[in-house]
């Protein structure tokens, strides 16, 4: 009887440590988390078709980066499918207009986005992955973290950290000098949509003095 008293009070005290843990964990997850006008983590990532993508070299345009992994992958589509039809127009600008107007107004916009890769199993060849991607196009650019870098960084709602809450795609509006200009996780729905479509807007008609460098 001892023995088993001995058992379930290890146990329950084990159960209270990985409580605890994972409530730490959550404290210091939501304590990083970025926060608007702060600089957006630079990163450098690439599509299936090994095309180098940077952050810091797209300075000037508005970046849409919608995150997610292979359980958000429904709701990334959709956001990204939205996004994409009314925005590709300012993905297809002439150079100099999407460089500088004569306002000093950048109207260039790209729209990515990024899977978590993390959870495909290490026995899963890359090279099967990217054929894939290639047979089965995603609706926008879709660049890979392969090793969970940049959902670090940014912290998604999706990024495979702490179990409280039923994963959600993110939506990171970045300013076109470098800035988060709006985060919001959520599921794809025609009224959060519009609300996205405002900053996306707003942060389109900033003027801003773009250094030609």
């Amino acid at each position: 009887m001892t023995k088993i008293f001995g058992s379930l009070k290890a146990t329950t005290l084990l159960v209270y440590g990985i409580i605890l843990i994972v409530l730490l964990c959550t404290i210091a997850f939501a304590k990083e988390e970025l926060k608007i006008g702060m600089d957006a983590p630079d990163f450098a990532l690439q599509d299936a078709e090994d095309k180098n993508y940077k952050l810091k070299e797209m300075k000037g345009d508005v970046v849409i980066l919608i995150m997610g992994n292979s359980k958000t992958r429904k709701e990334t589509d959709k956001w990204a499918k939205a996004i994409k039809k009314d925005y590709s127009k300012y993905e297809e600008l002439p150079s100099e207009r999407k460089k500088k107007s004569a306002l000093g107004r950048s109207e260039g916009l790209k729209i990515f986005m990024i899977a978590d890769m993390r959870s495909v199993p290490r026995f899963v060849p890359r090279g099967f992955i990217k054929g894939w991607l290639k047979m089965n196009k995603p609706p926008a650019t879709l660049l890979l973290d392969w090793d969970g870098k940049t959902h670090i960084a940014y912290k998604p709602n999706s990024c495979e950290f702490g179990y409280t809450q039923k994963r959600k795609p993110t939506v990171f509006i970045i300013s076109k000098v470098g800035k988060i200009a709006y985060r919001i996780d959520a599921n794809y729905n025609d009224k959060t949509y519009k609300k996205v479509k405002t900053e996306i807007k707003r942060n389109l008609e900033e003027n801003i003095l773009i250094n030609d460098e």
